[in-house]
């Protein structure tokens, strides 16, 4: 069994430690949960787990997303609970599974593949980022007004215009992240940039097919 906090100063070293190309991280255009991401093959691969470690996650990630779907029916509040639920029984199964050098990548893919200003309050961040008590209080503000959006917005999703709800929420999560950065300090913003460590594509680049050569 792997510790479930991250020894800071190893996590110090990974972070800091990043070429400066991928410290700039890139926006992404979806929000992917911890669901999706620990029963992602190419996760998988970039994390060198084992086959042990690979079945107990895709079982783990498989359970939650079943989990989240069957509390889509439920009000709003019930749904939130059995959503933390599922997320932590998740989250258990990989403190337990992963090296915490494996949990470090994993958690810097997290903050690339999500969105919203919640994350810049992760427990592993509070060594690096130090927040205030004003900031935290700000980023908090920052927080339940994006998700009051949302909140909205989700309200308003059917069949035909889910699609279009849901990138209008990806928009709202990712103004919601850059006005939370905004909050930081220089010093910060340079450990909350690096804190994503070395850029990582969740899809492989497609090859580009090769022109033939006129005869």
């Amino acid at each position: 069994m792997y510790a479930v906090r991250f020894s800071l100063p190893l996590f110090l070293v990974l972070l800091f430690l990043q070429p400066a190309e991928a410290q700039k991280g890139r926006t992404r255009s979806r929000n992917v949960g911890i669901g999706t991401l620990a029963g992602n093959r190419l996760v998988h691969k970039e994390l060198k787990l084992s086959d042990e470690q690979k079945a107990a996650l895709k079982k783990a990630a498989t359970e939650t997303r079943t989990a989240v779907k069957a509390a889509q029916g439920l009000e709003e509040q019930e749904r939130a609970k059995k959503n933390r639920e599922a997320t932590q029984k998740l989250r258990a199964v990989i403190s337990k599974t992963c090296s915490e050098k494996q949990q470090q990548r994993l958690f810097q893919i997290e903050i690339q593949y999500t969105s919203g200003s919640w994350m810049l309050m992760r427990q592993e961040l509070s060594g690096v980022l130090k927040l205030t008590k004003d900031q935290r209080r700000q980023i908090r503000e920052v927080s339940r007004t994006s998700q009051g959006k949302v909140k909205k917005l989700r309200k308003t999703r059917n069949d035909d215009n889910r699609q279009e709800v849901q990138l209008k929420i990806n928009a709202l999560l990712g103004q919601a992240r850059k006005d939370a950065v905004k909050l930081l300090t220089e010093e910060q913003q340079k450990s909350w940039k690096a804190a994503s460590g070395e850029v990582f594509e969740l899809r492989p680049a497609k090859k580009k097919k090769k022109k033939k050569k006129a005869e």
